[in-house]
């Protein structure tokens, strides 16, 4: 493969959903395919030091002030924290709190921001999360997925590739299934907060490994990019799920008490994707550690019969 010797943002932005690429478009992509494989596999102390370029590129190009750490009280998150702190830096902490956290996670991300003096900023949704669900639909399989069903069910035109792609699901086609709640409950919320505050530098803990659309997103666009609302800053992209449990034991960081309850990840407590996957999924999970939470997840919200009709384990 050549090595080409410079890319710019515009170059991959263009060859991405061109369907008559040129050969250098396609070798772009290739070797961006080919150069996220290979940082993957960097060590984690020059993993570091290329999260801590990221960090400072962002706060030297747009400021202090216009940065904030997009903090969940999740291991990836306090990862993405601690680096910041080691720099010497104190940005503001954000959490978009859905009404759906786990209350450790709450509690971990009070006492954290407390103790290493940082601002914590608490955003909110307008709708309840129930709400979004009558009227939508729940969150099930995979966001892709959920989508996808969500726009066969109401007659919304898909590209025949991802029909294909999730074919599987189809049976489900029919169910009150849908990935909205995720725009409501977080990315809504987040995207007026920084309307309000004025700042727009969001920098967060996502990791290529995460997801596929992740790798295609830092394949089109890199560690550092705008959308139409923001500026993302992606300083663990390259980190592995391995290399985040070695930081944490490096620096002896002590996360939230989920983690050492059987958890391997946060977010919302009553989210199905994923949870066909395995027998010990979110449901499951949270009966064992809430059992009246659980009761009011799957009877006054409606998830027990929506997992009934997905074939998805509750308990």
């Amino acid at each position: 493969m050549t090595k080409l010797p410079y890319f710019t943002l515009e170059d991959g932005e263009i060859a991405w959903n061109n369907p008559n690429k040129t050969e250098k478009e396609k070798e772009l992509l290739r070797y961006r395919g080919h150069l996220l494989n290979t940082r993957i596999k960097y060590p984690l102390d020059y993993k570091i030091m290329l999260a801590q370029r990221r960090i400072k590129a962002a706060i030297m190009t747009w400021g202090e002030d216009n940065c904030y750490v997009s903090f969940s009280g999740g291991k990836d998150s306090t990862v993405l924290s601690h680096l910041v702190l080691s720099m010497g830096y104190k940005l503001e902490h954000v959490f978009s709190n859905t009404r759906l956290e786990y209350p450790d996670c709450i509690k971990f991300a009070q006492d954290w921001c407390q103790k290493n003096g940082i601002k914590l900023t608490w955003v909110t949704p307008d709708l309840m999360p129930y709400e979004i669900w009558k009227k939508y639909g729940y969150p099930m399989f995979s966001k892709e997925v959920a989508t996808i069903l969500e726009r066969v069910r109401t007659n919304k035109t898909v590209n025949p590739k991802k029909l294909k792609k999730v074919k599987r699901f189809l049976k489900y086609k029919d169910l009150e299934i849908s990935a909205r709640c995720c725009h409501y409950l977080k990315r809504k919320p987040m995207l007026e907060w920084q309307k309000c505050s004025g700042k727009n530098v969001a920098i967060m803990g996502t990791r290529a490994e995460e997801s596929q659309i992740r790798r295609v997103v830092w394949v089109r666009k890199g560690c550092i990019y705008k959308t139409k609302n923001q500026i993302v800053v992606t300083p663990l992209i390259f980190f592995t799920e391995k290399d985040i449990w070695d930081y944490i034991k490096i620096f002896k960081i002590r996360l939230a008490d989920i983690y050492y309850k059987g958890f391997k990840r946060n977010g919302c407590y009553c989210c199905g994707f994923g949870c066909h996957l395995t027998e010990d999924n979110n449901f499951v999970k949270l009966k064992k550690m809430n059992p009246a939470l659980w009761a009011n997840v799957m009877n006054h919200w409606g998830f027990r019969e929506i997992c009934k009709q997905c074939g998805v384990k509750m308990e």
